[in-house]
């Protein structure tokens, strides 16, 4: 069964309006295999190609995907998945998975013997403190963009900013949280409803 969201247009300019296995394997696999930083600065270029680029995915889609991706205690990089399974349905998801996965596996294993003598070296040590900062900007730009779309009015801003003191000033578990704020959030619709 093919789920709700298709990758029909959602925007003015779409390259691709109905991507294969093939396209979806190819997208992940680049992905995977140019990006560094981990999930985070690597969801930051998903959700700009997938959503601005593509147009595979509207906004609110990828911030479910996300949503749900937080659920799961898989990385990050499961949203690939998500991703994969509103284009081209199971096959799609496990596609995407695969794909994103693959060329870290190849550069791990290619790289292991070497590995150790590459820690002691000056310029290696000088680069990956020179990226440092680089994925930190990726990943606020990523959030800065994601929030537009998942503040949209007050209420949420608010329940938002006080998820974060909640979490940081009591340290409370996300889990009774996101549970408040369904609640929160349900009686609210109600009472508009």
């Amino acid at each position: 069964m093919r789920p709700a969201f298709t990758g029909t247009a959602v925007g003015p300019a779409v390259s691709v309006l109905s991507p294969g296995l093939w396209d979806i394997g190819l997208f992940f696999l680049k992905v995977g295999a140019f990006s560094y930083g981990g999930g985070l600065a690597i969801l930051g270029f998903i959700q700009d190609q997938v959503v601005n680029q593509l147009h595979w995915l509207t906004p609110q889609q990828f911030l479910d995907g996300l949503a749900l991706g937080q659920l799961t205690p898989g990385p990050i990089l499961m949203q690939a998945a998500f991703v994969g399974y509103g284009i081209g349905s199971i096959s799609g998801a496990a596609v995407a998975a695969a794909a994103i996965f693959l060329p870290s596996f190849i550069i791990m294993l290619s790289l292991l013997p070497m590995l150790e003598r590459m820690q002691g070296m000056v310029w290696m040590t000088a680069a990956l403190r020179g990226i440092s900062p680089a994925v930190i900007g990726v990943i606020a730009v990523a959030i800065i963009q994601m929030l537009l779309h998942a503040i949209p009015d007050l209420i949420t801003g608010l329940l938002a900013v006080g998820t974060v003191v909640a979490m940081v000033l009591w340290r409370l578990s996300p889990l009774p949280l996101m549970a408040g704020g369904a609640a929160i959030g349900l009686v609210l619709r109600a009472r508009l409803s």
